[in-house]
């Protein structure tokens, strides 16, 4: 509880004046080149060596460059002041005048903002209770997409005749004085048109809706994001945690003999991680012009740990003893995760057990009948249960983080459509119950006189429970 109110205290600041535009040194003119750069064309290696050349200690190379990194973001936001986690008024009040609209036009991914490691950690810890959408039917599975919600930057979507469905729920703290959300998000960009029209003409019309999984025709792009709402603004909303599954493996930028390399892997495979901190909020972020030349910030970047990593990573950290763990705090070495601060303190992260999973699963013919046993059986040949000594913190998560990997690697190996839909919803509702333990996320709506407490007005949502787009 002390971590909690003196972070707030660090970020209930006062609003800063304008000033001046800043005058660039010859190292901010390098770093300011570096984050108008793509990531391809001007890596973190070459700032690095340009750091180099001009004689500054490595020891002191990512300081001075989050520092001239952070004075850029100043400069963008030097009307706006400082961001607080927490939310100005009352959340009913808050809520009141919540405006949706602005957050549908996701015009915060181009805010730039980067918190401390403790607000980040302060994020992951806080418990995170559901607030009530008003017309949001909670008896779907996340995976059928029936409250999906189309973003206003997406109509373009339907032009290039891209599928892509999302769901939002949002939460609050047991003091009710933070605001997140959490958004799911699957999409199907289509490779080959001539392809697909091609595919269509030899199918049944009941059929056609699973042609998307082909990964032949389509790539499929599959994330779960978590937000912190700042001052509960639907337009300062920053990302601190999300999961990613798709066709390409994200490749890792270090600044010097960041240890973090050793954990993570120069590349990560899919499924993975994105652990927002504060190196990489500064860091992995970009600056452009857009088309009218306006200054436009690529934000939420950030290194990944993909499932396999993490896994090691895990069962490492779940065996040492407690003055190596307290050693490693001492040192800082968290690695931007969680986990450590997880271990230290005792806890446990509840995900729910593979058989659960797969029981839950509404089961429409034989054959996905047979799958889901098949992919009982293969779970429990890959990892058969063995007894375990001491107090574990993340055996549980481990199971989740191995079934996730499999159920990768089997829309990997086969193009049966039917197959790899199901597969595909299996995904959506492990990596949905991960995230949310991660990120100690509960399933319990605040109530008042047993009704909700608090209630979100949703015009966005699909009323019918049919994924269909609605027209503003």
């Amino acid at each position: 509880m002390n971590d909690f109110h003196h972070s707030r205290d660090n970020l209930n600041r006062s609003k800063k004046p304008s000033k001046k535009k800043r005058q660039l040194s010859e190292l901010d003119k390098e770093v300011e080149a570096y984050i108008m750069s793509s990531d391809d064309s001007f890596p973190l290696l070459r700032l690095a060596n340009i750091l180099k050349a001009m004689k500054i200690p490595p020891q002191m190379a990512k300081r001075v460059v989050k520092e001239s990194i952070k004075a850029s973001i100043e400069d963008y936001n030097s009307d706006m002041g400082d961001y607080n986690l927490y939310l100005t008024r009352g959340l009913e009040d808050a809520l009141d005048e919540f405006d949706l609209d602005r957050f549908m036009e996701r015009s915060w991914q181009y805010q730039p903002i980067a918190l401390k490691d403790q607000d980040y950690r302060l994020l992951n810890e806080v418990e995170k209770y559901p607030i009530f959408i008003d017309s949001y039917n909670y008896s779907l599975p996340i995976h059928t997409f029936g409250n999906n919600i189309n973003f206003h930057n997406e109509h373009n979507f339907s032009k290039k005749k891209i599928i892509n469905n999302n769901d939002i729920q949002f939460y609050t703290t047991k003091d009710e004085n933070m605001l997140f959300a959490k958004v799911t998000n699957i999409k199907f960009e289509p490779i080959s048109y001539v392809l697909i029209k091609e595919a269509v003409k030899n199918m049944p019309a009941d059929s056609r809706t699973k042609l998307q999984y082909n990964p032949t025709l389509y790539n499929r792009t599959f994330s779960i994001s978590l937000y912190v709402l700042l001052e509960g603004d639907p337009n300062k909303s920053h990302p601190y945690l999300r999961y990613d599954s798709n066709p390409c493996t994200h490749t890792n930028t270090f600044l010097g003999g960041d240890k973090r390399l050793e954990v993570y892997g120069l590349e990560a495979d899919n499924p993975h991680f994105h652990f927002q901190n504060e190196d990489d909020a500064l860091l992995c972020i970009r600056k452009y012009r857009d088309s009218g030349r306006h200054i436009r910030w690529k934000t939420g970047k950030c290194n990944a740990i993909d499932c396999k990593h993490l896994v090691r990573y895990l069962a490492l950290l779940d065996n040492l003893e407690q003055s190596e763990l307290h050693r490693q705090e001492e040192q800082n070495l968290s690695y931007g995760m969680p986990f450590l601060d997880i271990k230290l303190k005792g806890k446990k992260i509840i995900t729910k057990s593979v058989d659960k999973l797969l029981d839950e699963y509404p089961l429409l013919d034989e054959k996905s009948g047979q799958l889901i046993d098949m992919l009982r059986e293969s779970f429990k040949m890959l990892y058969p249960v063995k007894a375990t000594q001491g107090d574990k913190s993340f055996k549980r998560l481990i199971t989740s983080l191995r079934f996730l990997q499999l159920l990768h690697d089997e829309q990997s190996n086969t193009l049966d459509e039917e197959k790899l839909e199901i597969l595909s919803n299996l995904e959506i509702e492990c990596a949905s119950d991960v995230v949310g333990a991660i990120s100690s996320c509960s399933q319990k709506i605040i109530e008042k006189d047993y009704k909700p407490k608090f209630i979100i007005s949703n015009q966005y949502l699909d009323s019918k429970g049919e994924g269909e787009e609605k027209e503003n």
